[in-house]
């Protein structure tokens, strides 16, 4: 039996109003002033913003952003459309440079620099193994893949064979090599808006694209932001976990295998492909959120510790010193686990009984 479930559910979000945007938010009191809400949709998933400021409202803020969320989707970063940079690029004969953008470039680099610390667990170019095994917009077969496929498929994986070039801003593939950034592009997408609000002079916000996300600063009534970390578990979402933001400025993004899956003869398939095997995940790490600098960087990362898996995961977490996250199931039901500097950030985190 092949049961394909392809959408993918926020796994970190503010509690409160905004459920169908994958959002709940925690409201102050009545008397506060009022927080400016926006949102839509990009990248094939949601995007919102709680923010205030001492200004009154810019109508031409929310424009602003819906203009730079769209070129960086249909101009860059798209997949779907055959005009993108991405598209171009991955269409491009191997052994050519190619000039990109500096949004495009950007992004390579550190998908580069996260692929070469995580021993490839993150890889963009996995692209072709995601097909084989049934997800993606455009699946090979709905069936088990054969080790013959699936060997021709690894055999065109792997960024070793991307060179950047930051003098010519230009990249060059010594062979067809297909790269899907979905995995760290929707965290610089929140990085790049997060850094419009703060040239508009807005320091107090709460930003989110599918559940990547960058909060800065208080509520208007000094109260703190309060995020929630999902339940990895089918059905509606529940929080599994509550931490305080304490004005502090950061960005956090999660990364799971309970909601993107396959069921091939009752057996259950991740959509998270390991490069090194070629075969989906399959260990009891259920979600990791990571905390850091840039959603970027967190997206990327949780993408990685997710594939590496609860031992090999926190042993790198500790390694490069990343504030991670891990929720693992076990027959008893879910334990945590947290990397040394995630504890030392967030000692005010509490988990739901």
């Amino acid at each position: 039996m092949f049961r394909p479930k392809s959408y993918k559910a926020p796994l970190a979000y503010a509690l409160g109003a905004l459920a169908f945007l994958g959002l709940w938010f925690l409201f102050a009191s009545r008397n506060a002033p009022p927080l400016a809400l926006l949102g839509g949709g990009t990248m094939g998933t949601t995007w919102s913003l709680q923010y205030w400021d001492d200004e009154p409202l810019n109508p031409a803020l929310e424009t602003l952003l819906v203009s730079e969320l769209a070129r960086l989707d249909r101009a860059v970063f798209s997949t779907y459309a055959p005009d993108s940079e991405l598209s171009q690029l991955n269409a491009n004969p191997a052994l050519e440079a190619v000039g990109v953008s500096e949004d495009l470039f950007a992004v390579l680099q550190l998908a580069q620099e996260v692929y070469e610390q995580s021993g490839g667990a993150f890889d963009p170019s996995v692209a072709p193994l995601v097909r084989l095994w049934g997800f993606g917009p455009d699946p090979e077969r709905p069936g088990l893949p054969s080790k013959t496929a699936i060997a021709a498929a690894r055999a065109r994986v792997g960024l070793e064979v991307l060179q950047l070039r930051p003098r010519e801003q230009s990249v060059i593939r010594w062979q067809s090599l297909e790269l899907d950034l979905s995995a760290i592009a929707k965290g610089y997408a929140v990085d790049v808006l997060a850094g419009l609000l703060q040239a508009q002079g807005i320091d107090d916000y709460l930003l989110e694209i599918g559940g990547e996300l960058r909060v800065a600063g208080r509520k208007p009534d000094g109260s703190t932001w309060r995020l929630a970390i999902e339940k990895p578990q089918d059905g509606a979402p529940a929080a599994f976990a509550l931490l305080d933001a304490e004005g502090e400025a950061f960005a956090l993004a999660s990364s799971g295998d309970y909601r993107n899956y396959r069921e091939i003869d009752g057996k259950r398939y991740s959509h998270e492909i390991d490069p090194h095997s070629g075969w989906p995940i399959d260990h009891a790490l259920r979600a990791v959120s990571v905390v850091a600098a840039t959603a970027a960087e967190a997206d990327a990362w949780a993408t990685a510790l997710l594939v590496l898996g609860p031992e090999e995961g926190l042993r790198l977490a500790r390694e490069r010193g990343l504030a991670a996250y891990f929720i693992i199931h076990t027959d008893q039901g879910f334990v945590t686990q947290s990397s040394p500097d995630f504890k030392a950030k967030f000692a005010n985190i509490v988990e739901a009984p």
